[in-house]
């Protein structure tokens, strides 16, 4: 595989292929394209390509993935389309990350609960001082929050760091 020919598909717009050698990249688990796929990630528009880079990074299994896709969920620009960030970022640990991912609580559904399914998956892991902020972070979304719907998730998110 060469990672040439990915930039030069990439650069022609063709998705279709791109994704392809992308999909390949992560069955044959070839970490070299993990710089590509890294710079690609941050930089492209395309919603399918930054998801299908996503979770052929989580199937690599780089840990120099997290932090950009930690930005990416960060990004207003990712609002609406963050689940499969977020799914990718499950092979990871994430536990230095965690105010970040409370942050999404009350984000868009899909975003919310893979944020509260992720964090429930590292509790064990989250220091007393980061559960204190987290509970901080979540009281004052109670108080912004007039949604029934939401209010009994944060409440229920709330449990995580008790």
């Amino acid at each position: 595989m060469n990672k040439m020919r990915l930039e030069e598909v990439i650069g022609s717009g063709d998705l279709k292929e791109a994704i392809r050698i992308i999909e390949d990249v992560g069955e044959k688990l070839d970490h070299t394209f993990t710089p590509i796929l890294l710079r690609y990630l941050a930089t492209t528009d395309s919603v399918l390509l930054r998801n299908v880079i996503a979770i052929t990074l989580a199937d690599l299994g780089d840990s120099e993935a997290v932090l950009p896709l930690i930005n990416l969920i960060r990004n207003p620009k990712t609002k609406g389309n963050r689940g499969t960030l977020l799914y990718a970022l499950e092979s990871f640990d994430v536990s230095t990350h965690v105010v970040a991912l409370v942050d999404l609580l009350d984000d868009t559904f899909e975003a919310s609960r893979q944020s509260y399914q992720l964090i429930s998956n590292m509790q064990d892991k989250i220091s007393e001082a980061q559960k204190d902020r987290c509970k901080q972070m979540i009281r004052r979304k109670l108080d912004d929050h007039k949604n029934k719907y939401k209010r009994d998730f944060l409440l229920e998110s709330l449990g995580l760091f008790i």
